[in-house]
């Protein structure tokens, strides 16, 4: 048997050092993965399929049987090795079950939007016809079945399965269309924004679900990146809807905000300005998330680069509440979203350094727009400052930081050797592209650690899979709830500062699904920069939150909470990076435990056994990780032509 994969500490069952599946994971058994559809196992150096040229085709090599499903290891008709994960079937033997997962459809076809539908037209042949009927499915969770039209009756179809010449594929000619309003209706019961279609083949016992791409030779390729249809604005709503190409070669049906046409005029004409300037790289953009703040690693990093490059740009969105005054104190450096003066220098970029993926830089974060979508697409100098440290939940084996994907970033900064080895072992970073000279917006918290601290702030990380904002027994908003009862039955907290850091898509759940509770306690709920509150902040009750980071660098004492911590890992479908071995902080693993913690820490300075222990996971807390990453990042990539001999350097420490 090929050895492949094996088991954890955990029963987790994982591939073995140099394999890993699309995205660059090794957990294998995935809350997600899609019953009968076939994956492929990758060489992680060379990032392809691996091939298996010594075993014959359609062989099984392993199957793994859990109790309620099993995964079937085989390698299929191209030598490529891989894997299904199926139900335990009554009749189909093994053997018959990856036989029919090998028999997908060819397709080649055309997405469009026209009036108020997306029309898919195109060709669809099988080898066999042996199912009952082919549907459109739309969603993850399949919730939507489009019902798709031949042009030929099934007989002659069937008739010309296997002839490829140019005038017998006509008989494969099919239609099918999705009406936007019932992609909207669906829209407003999952809040799913990303909408991926499948071709749905009935059988009589198992449906079989194939990624529908424009053509079946549709392989991974990041200039997919650049596809979409237009933006069709869904009728008395101020949503639009367009279709885009995942990496895959997959059509994707995205939901997003409304754009108006004057910001489309804007950019175009932007764009053909630029096209004047010979210089095709001259400004660094500096941003955040969404393009709304400036009180991160962003703006932080944008200041100081303001003094020694004149073409330093910091994009913001003109509602930001300070817009006006630091326009006024950099009129030459800050410009406002969408913009004719943000869009001309965004075209004209030499890298772009942000907090958030490069993304929300678009005009809107889920964008049909080509123009920007290029210039991402081909510049070489996206830097990542991260949001946070990422040693909290396990971003790495959620698909994050893939570098096959268009908008990943070029080089990231890191906090430690720790967190750098994390890089290096679960993504195909190399050294040269991990930058650790600590995040610029830690020394905001560091410079904070001789004010006075005394406020108390809780916030839990938000939870996807609780979209539906349940008040049963540990859900997201009840220990929310809990956490206010407990305040106000104790007295300890008459006089204290509370902050109550709810997500804002809980907040958007209260007000409409429970709107007297909300109002009942909508006093307690912390409105403004959560940085704020943070800096002032004496102990920090959170559960795996990359905040606790930041905290910590600040003074307070972290309190980790971690009732729900086995749900939450099986929901990631990852453990936690952050475990008790390396927790900086008291833990809680029972709510009712949490008062007499708070009391402990709130009277206590941090305690040393947690400083050790954050010091391996942020090495750098001098105060100086802005000054440090804007001189690497000017002497080592911005001032340097990437991609040429020329260009090679070592990490400092």
């Amino acid at each position: 048997m090929l050895d492949f994969y094996t088991y954890d500490k955990s029963n987790e069952m994982i591939l073995n050092d140099g394999y890993c599946d699309f995205n660059g994971n090794t957990i294998l058994l995935k809350k997600r993965g899609n019953i009968n559809h076939k994956y492929y196992i990758y060489n992680r150096k060379s990032e392809k399929p691996v091939i298996v040229k010594d075993i014959d085709p359609m062989t099984i090599v392993s199957v793994e049987e859990f109790s309620k499903f099993k995964i079937i290891f085989y390698v299929d008709t191209h030598h490529k090795l891989s894997f299904v994960k199926t139900k335990k079937h009554k009749t189909l033997s093994e053997r018959e079950i990856i036989d029919k997962v090998e028999k997908s459809p060819f397709v080649n076809i055309k997405v469009f939007n026209l009036f108020q539908s997306i029309i898919f037209i195109g060709l669809l042949r099988f080898r066999t016809y042996s199912y009952k009927d082919v549907e459109l499915s739309l969603g993850y969770n399949k919730a939507q079945n489009l019902k798709v039209h031949f042009l030929f009756p099934k007989f002659l179809r069937e008739m010309f399965s296997m002839n490829t010449n140019k005038i017998a594929l006509l008989t494969h000619i099919f239609w099918s269309r999705a009406p936007l309003a019932h992609i909207n209706k669906q829209y407003t019961i999952d809040s799913n924004i990303n909408v991926p279609v499948f071709i749905k083949v009935i059988n009589q016992k198992f449906n079989y679900y194939f990624n529908l791409k424009g053509n079946t030779k549709d392989k991974y390729h990041k200039r997919h990146y650049l596809f979409n249809t237009r933006s069709s604005r869904v009728l008395r709503n101020n949503i639009e809807i367009f279709v885009r190409k995942s990496i895959t070669g997959q059509f994707v049906i995205v939901i997003t905000s409304e754009l108006k046409n004057r910001i489309k005029f804007i950019e175009s004409i932007a764009y053909l300005f630029s096209l004047i300037n010979k210089n095709k790289r001259i400004y660094n953009i500096y941003f955040e998330k969404f393009c709304e703040g400036a009180s991160e690693s962003g703006f932080e990093l944008f200041k100081r680069a303001v003094k020694k490059d004149k073409n330093s740009v910091y994009i913001l969105d003109k509602k930001n509440n300070n817009y006006d005054m630091l326009k006024k104190s950099y009129p030459r450096n800050i410009f406002a979203k969408n913009s004719f003066s943000a869009f001309y220098r965004i075209f004209l970029a030499n890298s772009f350094i942000s907090s958030d993926l490069v993304t929300h830089i678009q005009r809107r974060l889920y964008d049909n727009d080509q123009l920007l979508k290029r210039k991402i697409l081909f510049n070489k100098k996206k830097i990542f400052l991260q949001h946070g440290v990422c040693l909290a939940t396990n971003v790495f084996e959620r698909g994050y930081y893939n570098t096959r994907v268009p908008i990943a970033p070029d080089f990231i900064v890191v906090n430690s050797e720790f967190e750098k080895g994390k890089f290096l072992h679960y993504t195909n970073y190399s050294s040269n592209e991990l930058i650790k000279t600590g995040l610029p917006n830690l020394d905001l918290y560091v410079d904070s650690r001789d004010k006075i601290k005394d406020e108390i702030t809780f916030l839990l990380t938000w939870r996807p899979w609780d979209l539906t904002g349940k008040l049963e027994k540990h859900s997201y908003i009840s220990r929310y709830i809990q956490f206010i009862e407990m305040i106000e039955n104790n007295s300890f907290y008459k006089d204290k500062k509370i902050n109550i850091v709810l997500h804002p898509k809980s907040e958007n759940i209260l007000k409409a699904q429970f709107p007297s509770i909300y109002h009942k306690n909508e006093k307690y709920l912390y409105q403004g920069d959560i940085k704020e509150a943070l800096l002032k902040t004496k102990v920090l009750i959170t559960d795996y939150s990359s905040v606790s980071f930041y905290g910590f660098a600040g003074g307070s004492n972290v309190l980790f909470f971690w009732g729900d911590k086995i749900l939450a890992e099986k929901e990631y479908g990852a453990p936690n990076i952050l475990q008790k071995n390396i927790a900086f902080g008291d833990i809680a693993y029972n709510f009712e435990d949490i008062h007499s913690l708070v009391l402990e820490n709130y009277h206590n300075p941090q305690k040393e056994l947690y400083v050790k222990k954050y010091r391996t996971l942020v090495e750098y807390q001098d105060g100086n990780n802005t000054e440090n990453t804007y001189k690497y990042l000017y002497d080592k990539i911005l001032s340097q032509e990437v991609g040429t001999e020329s260009y090679n350097y070592v990490i400092e420490n």
